[in-house]
């Protein structure tokens, strides 16, 4: 169909699997929708009215792309580089749905993003960036770069010594002003995706997540059940706060954060959809259009009607493994009839170890409360990859 038979017209930035939900939610609302991506084997390549196939990390190219085309709006996907330059072109082209600068770079910088807890008294880890003071924190503790997603380039030291010996070693020298290190936390790992309406909450999800196969990217999780009330509107409390003191705009602000028994400590937040389809993990469990919430904000339009059905016990499990190898086939072995797989890898293709890649996202539907949260944590023992070892 022809662009000039519809209203409005959509950048979405971001062809992978992820952005599938993206593209459908607002295909549905009748806008002509065109996407942008490095990679054209990319699904919403072809699933679009339109594709771009540019790095979208170019800033001025996206944003010559938004101008010579006319597109009403310009939508992040689901990274960080994709949030940060659409934001950087709505910025010089007035488009809708996106916060001051001030506000990007605190949230897309783990030191600004820490920086400003601590100078506002935010629950976070106690941490330093600047080396001569890591000896200063409790060990284990964690060395992070401050531009890293999915928890890549994180390295655990037990002592100080060890971590010296690291960045004393020349072939391991980081870049000044580029890491920080923040003491290691125990306790449960949460995600809380909180939809902003005028500073307040108009509704909000909780979700417990598992790191089992690479230690700092989530592979499993399902909605929370048992989290404390008063842990939920700790959260929330903090949310608002946060949301006044950088004047946030509408929209999706979706936080890590660990519970200890005892407190909450935030790890990161961001504005953009989070990966691996956990939109769709939201949809099924509550019967609520997380993608259509996401979008909205970014094409000018009110939330839609917010209508919940009675939850559901989905777990959402992404298979991956810790080493480079062949892929052949993905099974999960559980006794289970609702199962439902999205392949990402075909036969014979590459599968990267985490956290770089994935073969695919099953989604398990359980019977009760007590079997979702038994099994999610130990879905990686019943996903089953079967491989071919790379002969170098």
């Amino acid at each position: 169909m022809d662009k000039k038979t519809y209203q409005k017209s959509v950048l979405l930035c971001d062809a992978s699997f992820s952005a599938i939900p993206l593209l459908n939610a607002l295909q549905a609302k009748g806008f002509y929708v065109a996407v942008c991506g490095s990679r054209p084997e990319d699904p919403c390549h072809s699933l679009a009215d339109k594709s771009y196939t540019f790095d979208y990390a170019n800033t001025k190219k996206l944003q010559k792309i938004v101008k010579d085309n006319n597109f009403n709006y310009l939508i992040p996907g689901c990274t960080d580089i994709s949030y940060k330059s659409c934001a950087w072109v709505a910025r010089n082209l007035g488009l809708p749905g996106y916060d001051n600068e001030l506000a990007v770079r605190v949230i897309n910088n783990k030191d600004e993003y820490r920086k400003l807890g601590k100078d506002q008294n935010y629950p976070i880890p106690a941490y330093e960036t600047e080396s001569k003071n890591f000896k200063n924190l409790n060990f284990p503790a964690l060395l992070k770069p401050i531009n890293s997603y999915s928890g890549r380039g994180i390295l655990r030291f037990e002592n100080y010594s060890q971590l010296r010996n690291f960045l004393d070693s020349a072939q391991n020298l980081l870049p000044q002003d580029q890491s920080l290190l923040e003491e290691f936390l125990t306790g449960q790992l949460y995600s809380h995706s909180a939809f902003l309406e005028a500073g307040k909450i108009k509704t909000d999800f909780f979700v417990n997540e598992y790191c089992t196969v690479y230690p700092y990217q989530v592979n499993s999780s399902h909605l929370s059940i048992k989290l404390p009330l008063q842990v939920k509107n700790k959260m929330r409390s903090w949310l608002k706060r946060f949301a006044k003191d950088l004047n946030l705009v509408n929209g999706l602000l979706h936080t890590q954060f660990i519970f200890d028994g005892i407190a909450i400590y935030l790890i990161e937040s961001c504005r953009r959809c989070p990966g691996d389809l956990y939109s769709l993990l939201i949809h099924k469990s509550t019967g609520i259009d997380y993608a259509d919430l996401y979008v909205s904000p970014f094409i000018n339009l009110p939330y839609g009607d917010i209508v919940s059905i009675t939850p559901k016990y989905y777990s959402r499990h992404t298979l991956s493994i810790n080493r480079d190898v062949i892929f052949l086939s993905a099974a999960m072995q559980i006794s289970n009839q609702n199962i439902s797989y999205v392949p990402l890898k075909k036969t014979g293709e590459l599968l990267r170890a985490a956290p770089i890649d994935r073969a695919g996202i099953f989604f398990i539907e359980h019977s009760d409360t007590r079997t979702m949260q038994d099994l999610t944590r130990n879905l990686y023992k019943f996903a089953k990859l079967e491989t071919l070892e790379i002969v170098s």
